[in-house]
């Protein structure tokens, strides 16, 4: 069965990292979690993608600057960047028993059992959850104390798709285009996107806005500093979505035609000060701000669980889960002109640290 739901969830990153892990094809998918009912298989859903939305939703705040320096009027500049966001091994597993589960009674690792459950960017190790449900009908069932009474009482859940393995590193992020106009009183309108892009039964698209000021001109003290200094503020949109139709040969919807799909919208937003200056050929940025992402994903449709069998349960609009994350971050880094072209790089400290890179051309 393939992996809709991985490829809805990894759709913007890199086209690199696409292609290494399209071969991650086989694994379970993670509709699978809900086997433990809506309860208990939403909080597993929830830990499990929770290191790729954070990763994804603090990559969207980056790139939005590479000088404190607004445009003349009428000036402007076209740059595409991209900003890895590096998640943490501590993220790469998750503990369900500490979620408060009711129809999860103990799991297992299969594949190496001193680590715990993985998550989205963890190993691809096989984990086993055992359920309190009399899945076979022999009268056994498990319970906190004996979780594992019974193993055919149980699911087998999705893999990790062992990014560590795979690229050696565990980033997500999106590449974007941006383009920079000057307006008047030293003020840039900037906006961001990603047309609207299809891979498989996945869309995805991603749309921006921000505008930075020069505060110095405000200041009678600072007029005559040789630096530059500027306030802005930014905000992005990423929506993604999937058609889940494919899973209806195991998760079979309870009624024939049902729209089986999932959506996911991040909203991220950026207020930044800025500071930096030109010497020659080389530009010194930073900046401090804040971030404040909030994240909605939802998976629609209705769902035969145990299709067949004696406990088979139906669900509907099955999964609903909102994600904030906010962060204080510092961005430092160097752009380096070459007459009207420019390749940049910065550092940022926040959350999840992150790197940025990207080119561009601008005017004035």
């Amino acid at each position: 069965m393939k992996r809709k739901f991985l490829i809805f969830l990894l759709v913007t990153t890199s086209m690199s990292t696409i292609s290494q892990l399209a071969l991650a094809q086989n694994e379970d998918d993670i509709i699978r979690f809900l086997q433990a009912g809506q309860e208990d298989g939403s909080k597993m859903i929830t830990a499990y993608i929770n290191p790729f939305v954070e990763g994804l939703s603090y990559s969207l705040n980056g790139a939005w600057f590479h000088t404190a320096r607004p445009h003349k009027l009428g000036g402007f500049d076209l740059n595409v960047a991209v900003t890895p966001v590096f998640i943490p091994t501590s993220q790469d597993t998750f503990d369900p028993l500490s979620l408060g589960l009711t129809t999860v009674t103990g799991f297992t690792n299969l594949t190496n059992a001193d680590r715990g459950a993985p998550t989205i960017t963890g190993k691809d190790d096989e984990t086993r959850y055992f359920i309190n449900v009399d899945l076979d009908a022999d009268g056994n069932v498990n319970t906190p104390g004996n979780p594992q009474n019974d193993p055919n009482d149980s699911f087998t859940g999705p893999e990790g798709l062992n990014l560590r393995e795979t690229i050696k590193i565990a980033p997500i992020g999106s590449p974007m285009l941006q383009v920079g106009i000057g307006l008047v009183k030293n003020t840039d309108i900037m906006v961001r996107f990603v047309p609207k892009s299809t891979l498989g039964s996945t869309s995805a698209k991603l749309l921006g806005f921000g505008v930075r000021h020069d505060i110095k001109q405000h200041i009678a003290g600072l007029k005559m500093v040789p630096i530059d200094l500027s306030l802005m503020a930014g905000f992005t949109q990423l929506t993604i979505d999937t058609d889940l139709s494919g899973i209806a040969s195991e998760f079979p919807p309870v009624t024939p035609g049902t729209a089986q799909k999932a959506e996911m919208t991040m909203n991220a937003f950026l207020i930044q000060a800025l500071v930096s200056k030109q010497l020659s050929f080389i530009t010194f940025f930073g900046g401090v701000g804040y971030n404040g992402i909030k994240t909605n994903a939802d998976i629609k449709g209705s769902y035969t669980i145990f299709d067949g069998r004696q406990d088979e349960f139906t669900l509907t609009d099955p999964y609903s889960a909102n994600f904030k994350n906010n962060s204080f971050r510092f961005d430092v880094g160097m752009r380096f002109n070459i007459l009207a072209f420019y390749l940049y790089g910065n550092y940022t400290i926040q959350e999840y640290s992150a790197v940025t890179a990207g080119l561009g051309f601008t005017f004035r």
